[in-house]
Protein backbone atom coordinates (compact mmCIF):
# COMPACT_ATOMS: atom_id res chain seq x y z
CA UNK A 1 0.00 0.00 0.00
CA UNK A 2 3.19 2.10 0.78
CA UNK A 3 4.50 2.16 -2.77
CA UNK A 4 0.91 2.29 -4.27
CA UNK A 5 0.47 5.30 -2.28
CA UNK A 6 3.96 6.83 -3.01
CA UNK A 7 3.44 5.88 -6.57
CA UNK A 8 0.68 8.37 -6.59
CA UNK A 9 2.60 11.27 -4.64
CA UNK A 10 4.56 10.73 -7.65
CA UNK A 11 2.33 11.42 -10.41
CA UNK A 12 0.75 14.15 -8.28
CA UNK A 13 3.71 15.82 -8.21
CA UNK A 14 4.75 15.52 -11.61
CA UNK A 15 1.42 16.67 -13.04
CA UNK A 16 2.21 19.80 -10.65
CA UNK A 17 5.62 20.49 -11.74
CA UNK A 18 4.48 20.22 -15.25
CA UNK A 19 1.51 23.00 -15.01
CA UNK A 20 3.50 25.10 -12.98
CA UNK A 21 5.94 25.76 -15.41
CA UNK A 22 2.84 26.20 -18.14
CA UNK A 23 1.73 28.76 -15.79
CA UNK A 24 5.39 30.57 -16.01
CA UNK A 25 5.25 34.23 -16.76
CA UNK A 26 7.01 35.42 -19.82
CA UNK A 27 8.63 38.24 -18.95
CA UNK A 28 10.36 38.66 -22.30
CA UNK A 29 6.92 38.03 -24.69
CA UNK A 30 5.23 40.31 -22.16
CA UNK A 31 7.80 43.16 -22.92
CA UNK A 32 8.13 42.52 -26.71
CA UNK A 33 4.49 42.71 -26.60
CA UNK A 34 5.08 46.19 -25.36
CA UNK A 35 7.43 47.08 -28.45
CA UNK A 36 5.58 45.88 -30.77
CA UNK A 37 2.64 47.86 -29.99
CA UNK A 38 4.86 51.27 -29.66
CA UNK A 39 6.78 50.46 -32.34
CA UNK A 40 4.27 50.49 -34.67
CA UNK A 41 2.27 53.51 -33.42
CA UNK A 42 5.59 55.49 -33.55
CA UNK A 43 6.17 54.23 -37.06
CA UNK A 44 3.23 56.20 -38.33
CA UNK A 45 3.42 58.93 -35.88
CA UNK A 46 4.75 62.10 -37.96
CA UNK A 47 3.59 60.74 -42.16
CA UNK A 48 0.43 59.23 -41.51
CA UNK A 49 -1.66 57.84 -38.81
CA UNK A 50 -1.81 55.20 -36.03
CA UNK A 51 -4.09 53.04 -35.41
CA UNK A 52 -3.67 53.06 -31.93
CA UNK A 53 -5.74 55.96 -30.50
CA UNK A 54 -6.63 57.36 -26.81
CA UNK A 55 -10.25 56.19 -26.62
CA UNK A 56 -10.51 59.59 -24.44
CA UNK A 57 -9.04 62.00 -27.28
CA UNK A 58 -11.49 59.85 -29.64
CA UNK A 59 -14.57 60.44 -27.37
CA UNK A 60 -14.24 63.90 -25.94
CA UNK A 61 -11.64 65.91 -28.14
CA UNK A 62 -11.21 64.65 -31.63
CA UNK A 63 -14.86 66.07 -32.47
CA UNK A 64 -14.47 69.94 -31.48
CA UNK A 65 -10.52 70.12 -32.97
CA UNK A 66 -10.00 71.29 -36.65
CA UNK A 67 -7.74 70.95 -39.69
CA UNK A 68 -9.31 73.62 -41.85
CA UNK A 69 -13.03 72.69 -42.18
CA UNK A 70 -12.64 69.24 -40.79
CA UNK A 71 -12.74 67.37 -37.56
CA UNK A 72 -10.22 66.00 -36.26
CA UNK A 73 -12.68 63.16 -36.18
CA UNK A 74 -13.81 63.23 -39.39
CA UNK A 75 -10.22 63.56 -40.91
CA UNK A 76 -8.77 60.31 -38.75
CA UNK A 77 -11.81 57.91 -39.63
CA UNK A 78 -11.17 59.06 -43.48
CA UNK A 79 -7.19 58.42 -42.76
CA UNK A 80 -8.23 55.04 -41.49
CA UNK A 81 -10.66 54.12 -44.31
CA UNK A 82 -8.18 55.17 -47.21
CA UNK A 83 -5.46 53.16 -45.54
CA UNK A 84 -7.70 50.54 -45.26
CA UNK A 85 -6.82 50.59 -41.08
CA UNK A 86 -8.90 48.46 -37.97
CA UNK A 87 -8.32 50.81 -35.58
CA UNK A 88 -7.85 49.93 -31.80
CA UNK A 89 -9.03 51.77 -28.88
CA UNK A 90 -6.48 52.32 -26.02
CA UNK A 91 -6.02 53.61 -23.04
CA UNK A 92 -3.76 52.90 -19.59
CA UNK A 93 -5.74 49.73 -18.44
CA UNK A 94 -6.37 48.36 -22.54
CA UNK A 95 -2.32 48.99 -22.79
CA UNK A 96 -0.97 47.35 -19.69
CA UNK A 97 -4.08 44.43 -20.43
CA UNK A 98 -2.36 43.59 -23.80
CA UNK A 99 0.80 43.27 -22.71
CA UNK A 100 0.07 41.07 -19.30
CA UNK A 101 -1.83 39.10 -21.67
CA UNK A 102 1.34 38.23 -23.69
CA UNK A 103 3.40 37.33 -20.87
CA UNK A 104 0.69 35.35 -19.23
CA UNK A 105 -0.77 33.31 -22.12
CA UNK A 106 -3.82 32.56 -23.47
CA UNK A 107 -4.89 30.02 -20.76
CA UNK A 108 -3.47 32.00 -17.58
CA UNK A 109 -4.71 35.18 -18.91
CA UNK A 110 -8.00 33.24 -19.55
CA UNK A 111 -7.95 32.32 -15.90
CA UNK A 112 -7.44 35.85 -14.67
CA UNK A 113 -10.75 37.41 -16.38
CA UNK A 114 -12.68 34.39 -14.41
CA UNK A 115 -11.55 35.43 -11.25
CA UNK A 116 -12.13 38.70 -12.30
CA UNK A 117 -15.77 37.85 -13.12
CA UNK A 118 -16.54 35.87 -10.66
CA UNK A 119 -15.55 39.34 -7.86
CA UNK A 120 -16.85 42.39 -9.93
CA UNK A 121 -18.83 40.37 -12.72
CA UNK A 122 -19.16 42.94 -15.60
CA UNK A 123 -16.80 45.44 -14.17
CA UNK A 124 -13.71 45.95 -16.67
CA UNK A 125 -9.85 45.59 -15.62
CA UNK A 126 -8.22 47.82 -13.29
CA UNK A 127 -4.60 48.53 -12.10
CA UNK A 128 -5.76 47.52 -8.60
CA UNK A 129 -7.98 44.95 -9.36
CA UNK A 130 -5.66 43.10 -11.75
CA UNK A 131 -2.97 43.56 -8.82
CA UNK A 132 -5.29 41.59 -6.19
CA UNK A 133 -5.42 38.80 -8.70
CA UNK A 134 -1.66 38.72 -9.39
CA UNK A 135 -0.99 38.45 -5.95
CA UNK A 136 -4.01 36.41 -4.52
CA UNK A 137 -4.23 34.09 -7.06
CA UNK A 138 -1.13 33.48 -9.10
CA UNK A 139 2.10 34.11 -6.42
CA UNK A 140 2.62 37.47 -7.77
CA UNK A 141 4.62 40.18 -5.51
CA UNK A 142 3.16 43.27 -4.57
CA UNK A 143 6.00 46.55 -3.63
CA UNK A 144 4.30 49.96 -2.67
CA UNK A 145 6.35 52.99 -2.88
CA UNK A 146 5.05 56.64 -2.09
CA UNK A 147 6.40 60.33 -2.43
CA UNK A 148 7.36 62.03 1.41
CA UNK A 149 4.79 64.90 1.09
CA UNK A 150 1.51 62.36 -0.27
CA UNK A 151 -1.79 63.21 0.26
CA UNK A 152 -3.13 60.90 2.83
CA UNK A 153 0.11 59.64 3.62
CA UNK A 154 -0.29 58.55 7.37
CA UNK A 155 -3.10 56.57 6.13
CA UNK A 156 -0.88 54.97 3.42
CA UNK A 157 2.09 54.77 6.10
CA UNK A 158 -0.29 53.20 8.43
CA UNK A 159 -1.43 50.87 6.10
CA UNK A 160 2.13 49.99 5.04
CA UNK A 161 3.52 49.34 8.37
CA UNK A 162 1.41 48.00 10.36
CA UNK A 163 -0.74 45.43 8.16
CA UNK A 164 1.63 45.00 4.97
CA UNK A 165 -0.81 45.96 2.87
CA UNK A 166 -1.54 48.04 0.07
CA UNK A 167 -4.99 50.11 0.67
CA UNK A 168 -7.69 50.20 -1.89
CA UNK A 169 -10.87 52.37 -1.23
CA UNK A 170 -14.07 49.85 -0.96
CA UNK A 171 -12.10 47.02 -2.36
CA UNK A 172 -9.82 44.18 -1.01
CA UNK A 173 -6.39 45.70 0.36
CA UNK A 174 -3.26 43.96 -1.14
CA UNK A 175 -0.87 42.20 0.74
CA UNK A 176 2.60 43.83 -0.01
CA UNK A 177 6.26 42.57 0.91
CA UNK A 178 8.18 46.02 1.56
CA UNK A 179 7.13 49.82 0.92
CA UNK A 180 9.85 52.71 0.13
CA UNK A 181 9.87 55.79 -0.13
CA UNK A 182 10.79 57.64 -3.05
CA UNK A 183 13.57 60.20 -2.40
CA UNK A 184 14.94 58.54 0.07
CA UNK A 185 15.14 55.42 -0.79
CA UNK A 186 15.92 55.66 -4.81
CA UNK A 187 18.85 53.41 -4.80
CA UNK A 188 17.02 50.75 -3.43
CA UNK A 189 14.44 51.36 -5.96
CA UNK A 190 16.32 51.13 -8.81
CA UNK A 191 17.88 48.01 -7.26
CA UNK A 192 14.87 46.14 -7.10
CA UNK A 193 13.30 47.08 -10.55
CA UNK A 194 16.85 46.10 -11.98
CA UNK A 195 15.70 42.63 -11.28
CA UNK A 196 12.59 42.54 -13.09
CA UNK A 197 12.26 42.51 -16.87
CA UNK A 198 8.40 43.52 -16.51
CA UNK A 199 6.04 44.24 -13.08
CA UNK A 200 2.33 45.51 -13.37
CA UNK A 201 2.00 48.86 -11.96
CA UNK A 202 -1.02 51.45 -10.76
CA UNK A 203 -1.02 54.81 -9.20
CA UNK A 204 -3.28 56.00 -6.09
CA UNK A 205 -6.00 53.40 -5.72
CA UNK A 206 -6.02 52.82 -10.05
CA UNK A 207 -5.91 56.02 -11.12
CA UNK A 208 -3.25 55.19 -13.29
CA UNK A 209 -2.06 51.95 -14.69
CA UNK A 210 1.16 51.09 -16.11
CA UNK A 211 3.93 48.37 -16.66
CA UNK A 212 7.47 48.86 -15.78
CA UNK A 213 10.88 47.85 -17.92
CA UNK A 214 13.63 47.40 -15.42
CA UNK A 215 13.64 50.98 -14.15
CA UNK A 216 11.55 52.15 -16.82
CA UNK A 217 7.97 53.12 -16.12
CA UNK A 218 5.89 52.25 -19.45
CA UNK A 219 2.28 53.94 -19.83
CA UNK A 220 -0.37 54.76 -22.30
CA UNK A 221 -2.08 58.21 -22.30
CA UNK A 222 -6.30 57.74 -22.83
CA UNK A 223 -6.21 61.76 -24.08
CA UNK A 224 -3.01 60.34 -26.38
CA UNK A 225 -3.88 61.37 -30.61
CA UNK A 226 -3.34 59.18 -33.16
CA UNK A 227 -0.36 61.11 -35.55
CA UNK A 228 1.37 64.33 -34.92
CA UNK A 229 -0.55 66.05 -37.49
CA UNK A 230 -3.25 66.14 -34.25
CA UNK A 231 -0.92 67.25 -31.65
CA UNK A 232 0.10 70.70 -33.86
CA UNK A 233 -1.04 72.76 -30.51
CA UNK A 234 0.68 70.71 -28.39
CA UNK A 235 -2.64 70.71 -26.46
CA UNK A 236 -2.84 66.50 -26.10
CA UNK A 237 0.38 64.53 -24.91
CA UNK A 238 1.41 61.59 -27.75
CA UNK A 239 -0.32 58.30 -26.60
CA UNK A 240 3.15 56.06 -25.35
CA UNK A 241 5.31 57.53 -22.95
CA UNK A 242 8.65 55.99 -21.17
CA UNK A 243 10.14 57.86 -18.13
CA UNK A 244 12.37 56.88 -15.50
CA UNK A 245 10.04 54.80 -12.51
CA UNK A 246 12.03 57.12 -9.80
CA UNK A 247 11.27 60.35 -11.99
CA UNK A 248 7.67 59.41 -12.39
CA UNK A 249 5.71 62.60 -10.56
CA UNK A 250 2.04 62.22 -12.04
CA UNK A 251 0.64 60.48 -8.82
CA UNK A 252 2.17 60.40 -5.03
CA UNK A 253 1.66 56.81 -4.50
CA UNK A 254 2.14 53.28 -6.96
CA UNK A 255 2.34 49.37 -6.41
CA UNK A 256 4.04 47.23 -8.83
CA UNK A 257 3.13 43.49 -8.96
CA UNK A 258 6.19 41.29 -9.80
CA UNK A 259 5.99 37.76 -11.14
CA UNK A 260 7.11 34.90 -9.21
CA UNK A 261 11.08 34.50 -9.34
CA UNK A 262 11.39 31.65 -11.19
CA UNK A 263 8.97 32.69 -13.91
Amino acid sequence: MKKKYAFVYLIFQFFFVVAYCQAAFNSEAAIKKSNDIVNEYWETYMDSVSRYYGGYWLDNYAKHQYIGNISFLDDYLGELENNDIKSIRMDCTIYCARVLKAGMGVAEYSKLIGYHRGIWNSKGLAGWSVGYLLVDRFGWKAYAFIEPDANLHPHYISYFKNSNEYPVWNQPNIKIEEYYVLGRDNDKIENLLKKYDFSWGFSEDGVHTWITHYTDLLECHWDGVPAAKYNLNISFPDLFETTKFIEFKDYDVHIIVVPPADS
